[in-house]
């Protein structure tokens, strides 16, 4: 029986996800608090857990589109945002951070991955907060190029771990 042990891949996938604050909170109304949560956003993309190719911080959700590294799954990466943001917050907020669980989307191809870093960047237009800080388009220089292709090829120098 294979049921609860971690998912083996054989080929990276990119991912748009979208998490939720516990009874959507707007905990990152707090520009501190947004702050850190792009921080926690770099430093696992920075150990390698993940490549993040954008990202929305808004006041009561995040949207990241991520290709996990070969040997994490999705939900390993979604324990390492969430957990590493609840750690680093908790002197600051006591209370519950999450909603349980987390929508993802698996990107498709080309087409698919840019109609989902648009959609992504256009979450705070959408919301009516032009020049909004908290979203990968003020990052660009910092954030990892898609794959080449998405047909299980090796993925770009950017996506590739050890």
């Amino acid at each position: 029986m294979l049921s609860g042990m971690a998912t083996i891949r054989h080929q990276q996938s990119t991912y748009a996800i979208t998490i939720l604050t516990h009874q959507r909170h707007r905990i990152f109304q707090r520009t501190a608090n947004a702050e850190l949560m792009i921080a926690t956003l770099f430093r696992y993309r920075d150990q390698g857990r993940f490549a993040l190719h954008a990202f929305a911080i808004m006041p009561d959700h995040l949207h990241v589109l991520i290709t996990p590294a070969i040997d994490q799954s999705t939900a390993r990466c979604i324990q390492f945002i969430k957990g590493g943001y609840s750690f680093a917050v908790r002197n600051q907020f006591p209370g519950e951070v999450w909603h349980a669980g987390y929508h993802e989307h698996r990107i498709r191809d080309e087409d698919d991955f840019e109609a989902q870093k648009q959609y992504i960047a256009n979450n705070p237009i959408r919301k009516n907060s032009l020049d909004y800080p908290h979203v990968h388009t003020c990052y660009a220089s910092r954030l990892d190029p898609a794959s080449i292709t998405y047909t299980g090829q090796p993925p770009t120098r950017a996506l590739q771990y050890p």
